[in-house]
């Protein structure tokens, strides 16, 4: 593989790492109020920016005469969009903190599972920029499927609790628009993998 194909793979590989600790940052700042972890954070995010608008048309270009790059070509694009999603995300628990909005215990324990859960996906979707692994994009996607699931089994039981008087309306708010980005990313994780391992022996579902 020519030198200039790894180096591309090798930054697809660091911005994935960058979306996993983005998504650690945030949980961080969602749990102990941090702003500054919150700026750590959107610093981090304004690389997918920077870096997809050159990466884009560069593997493109490159990938119509190297092979080994076709599946690459759609990364940056969705690492682009993950990284939408986290400024999104900063901009919601900005508030939070900033306005001193409370959520419930119940609230942050489900958003911290969620955090947590991301972690646990973006990690292998980084490591599949290096190795295109089938059965590890199998357990992204299986693992995008969990996280939409259990996100939207939140929301049915934060509206019930919005219902009952036991939110506030505007903490209820920011509450589904966090749910929503989450499963914006672990979304895009899942295309990251499916598209990697596309045509691989393994199918992912």
């Amino acid at each position: 593989m020519r030198t200039e194909i790894k180096d591309i793979i090798k930054t697809l590989h660091e911005m994935g790492n960058d979306a996993e600790d983005c998504v650690c940052l945030l949980q961080t700042s969602f749990i102990y109020h941090s702003l500054q972890t919150l700026h750590d954070c959107k610093n981090k995010s304004q690389i997918f920016k920077e870096r997809e608008l050159l990466l884009t048309g560069e593997i493109a270009g490159m990938a119509r005469d190297n092979a080994d790059l076709k599946p690459y070509v759609s990364v940056p694009v969705h690492l682009l969009r993950i990284g939408e999603s986290v400024e999104k995300l900063v901009g919601c628990i900005e508030i939070m903190v900033r306005e001193q909005i409370l959520f419930s215990d119940r609230a942050i324990e489900e958003i911290t599972y969620l955090f947590q859960r991301l972690a646990d996906i973006l990690r292998p979707t980084a490591d599949l920029m290096l190795a295109r692994n089938a059965i590890l994009a199998k357990y992204v996607s299986e693992s995008e499927t969990g996280i939409v699931k259990r996100a939207l089994e939140y929301e049915t039981l934060h509206e019930e609790r919005l219902i009952e008087g036991l939110c506030i309306p505007y903490a209820s708010s920011l509450f589904i628009r966090m749910l929503d980005e989450i499963k914006n990313i672990a979304w895009h994780a899942k295309e990251i993998a499916a598209k990697l391992v596309a045509g691989l022996e393994v199918e992912v579902y």
